[in-house]
């Protein structure tokens, strides 16, 4: 094990710190650390980690245990394990969305997607009901609006309503470095549960003009609609979203549930 990866061996022995606790199996406590270190940008994407054995040695864990967690995490989407080469974490440098799970646009080659790139318009608490309401059930609601540029074709206006209570950094994280994470990442490490049932529904709808303002189209612009209902656990409402997408010539591959990597499976 190189230098810095064994840095990484010695960050994650105090992450576990934190993450092992009673009830809570090992290779949980390890993915959850993982994913954190991931989350929080301390390992930034690209970085190489150690093998399965290099990390036996280094934690009080068995390779049993290091195999569960990581695969969890390569279903995930916080690591990538390229075969012959070694495991690192996922994401780019570039500003893109690591893993988008709504905005899956078909690229050319037909076997990967077109990068995503987020922008935060506006992030606010809200005193109103709406479509999110019965979903979410809860006291409070957080709404989170993005305009996600899709490759250097066109931009996908949307909004995501959350419990802050429940998932605090939505709420509490500086715009700044909410605006490049990962959600349904951000969702697992404060959960402890991935994202699993997601329910979509699909429609035409004109936008309005503040809409069609953020992701430059001329006022009047109809296009489609998707809700996203999703769920952690069993059936626990976890988010609602809502996104506005321009007319196109891509195709958009609709997500299963949380855990659907999609064409990405093709080449792991």
């Amino acid at each position: 094990m190189d230098q810095a990866q064994n840095s990484l061996g010695v960050d994650l022995r105090r992450r576990l710190d934190r993450y092992v606790r009673p009830g809570i199996p090992k290779y949980m406590a390890m993915r959850d650390a993982i994913a954190h270190a991931v989350a929080s940008g301390a390992w930034t994407p690209g970085t190489r980690l150690p093998t399965e054995i290099e990390w036996a040695a280094e934690l009080p864990l068995s390779v049993g245990t290091i195999q569960r967690a990581l695969r969890m995490l390569a279903d995930d989407g916080v690591i990538v394990r390229q075969q012959g080469s070694g495991t690192f974490v996922a994401g780019r440098d570039d500003g893109s969305m690591h893993a988008p799970l709504h905005c899956r646009f078909v690229a050319d080659d037909g076997a990967s997607y077109l990068p995503v790139y987020p922008k935060i318009s506006a992030r606010y608490e809200l005193d109103e009901s709406g479509p999110w309401t019965g979903h979410l059930r809860c006291q409070r609601v957080v709404c989170i609006e993005r305009v996600l540029a899709i490759g250097n074709e066109f931009s996908v206006f949307s909004r995501f309503y959350a419990d802050p209570e429940r998932v605090p950094a939505f709420l509490d994280l500086p715009v700044k470095k909410l605006a490049t994470e990962n959600f349904k990442e951000i969702i697992m490490r404060e959960t402890a549960q991935p994202i699993g049932r997601i329910d979509q529904f699909l429609a035409v709808r004109k936008f309005g003009t503040e809409i069609c303002r953020a992701i430059g189209v001329r006022a009047g612009t109809a296009g489609q609609r998707l809700n996203a209902h999703a769920f952690v656990g069993r059936g626990s409402p976890i988010y609602y979203q809502e996104l506005s997408i321009p007319p196109n010539g891509r195709v958009l591959h609709l997500a299963c549930d949380g855990r659907d990597r999609g064409l990405y499976d093709a080449s792991a």
